[in-house]
């Protein structure tokens, strides 16, 4: 059966129209690029007081003494001494929730899915503990 005149017409459209789509989407791809190119600098013609910027200071070596916790396979250090005793004075569960939320950046409804918890009892624990190491702070 051969296909009518019109559905062939209809065909030939569609298919200028995706093409078209594809090209459109292409050229707004490399202005991006450009746009994008425009605002790089190479590495080596950055200036020294700008690299000097971009460092991280290494100091597990120095005998600080710091508090450390495992949570998930990372390792969070607590150089505070007075915040470092609040959090080992706190329940397990509580610690655990602080960490996870302030070290490891994780929002209440990802620590409740992980600890299989209520999105409120996270919020609950979290706030708890928090009320707790202010008093703590604040009597010593």
């Amino acid at each position: 059966m051969k296909p009518s005149t019109f559905q062939t017409t209809i065909e030939n459209q569609f298919d200028y129209i995706c093409k078209r789509a594809m090209e459109d989407e292409r050229k707004d791809y490399y202005k991006y690029l450009s746009r994008l190119s425009k605002h790089e600098i190479s590495f080596s013609d950055v200036g020294d007081h700008i690299v000097s910027q971009f460092f991280t200071l290494d100091n597990r070596n120095e005998t600080t003494d710091f508090q450390i916790c495992t949570l998930n396979g990372i390792t969070v250090g607590i150089e505070h001494d007075l915040l470092s005793e609040a959090l080992r004075e706190l329940p397990e569960r509580k610690r655990e929730i602080l960490l996870m939320y302030y070290f490891m950046d994780m929002s209440d409804s990802e620590i409740a899915e992980l600890l299989k918890l209520n999105r409120s009892t996270v919020y609950r624990h979290r706030t708890s503990g928090l009320d707790y190491i202010k008093k703590f702070m604040e009597e010593e």
